[in-house]
């Protein structure tokens, strides 16, 4: 068997230099945010009485501006229906591109790999994610 040999510049560039840390920095910020909301009590009174019975559609709400996964950590801190939660992050996670982190670092690699194609990219990725939620939203509805 043959070396394998490892330029150690190149390992430190693609691990440490590769990685998003404004994205990574924005997704901790939010949930040091969500852990102080529950600890200060007119949000805490406020958020479980908004979310307590609709958890579903706060969670398709909420994936929209803050991504699901904060969402769910959020509606968890202030509800423990977590079936209802779980349906509203992942109908959620369609949308806008915000809507799913898995979204957003799909976008920064199509940005950085092909950024002509970018606002092509985002008009048919919103297009196509906004029609697959209002279907997700009337099936909820109408089994619910």
């Amino acid at each position: 068997m043959g070396k394998i040999e490892i330029n150690r510049n190149d390992f430190v560039k693609r691990v440490f230099l590769g990685v998003d840390y404004y994205l990574l920095l924005t997704f901790i910020a939010l949930f040091i945010l969500i852990g102080n909301l529950e600890n200060i009590p007119f949000f805490n009174t406020l958020f479980r009485n908004i979310i307590a019975g609709n958890e579903v559609f706060c969670g398709i709400f909420l994936s929209q501006i803050i991504s699901n996964v904060p969402a769910a950590m959020l509606l968890s801190g202030f509800s423990s229906n977590y079936e209802a939660i779980i349906i509203g992050i992942n109908i959620g996670g369609f949308g806008t591109l915000i809507a799913s982190m898995a979204n957003l670092i799909s976008y920064k690699i199509l940005v950085r790999e092909y950024n002509e194609l970018k606002g092509k990219y985002f008009f048919i990725f919103t297009l196509l994610n906004v029609i697959l939620l209002i279907i997700l939203v009337c099936v909820c509805i109408f089994l619910s």
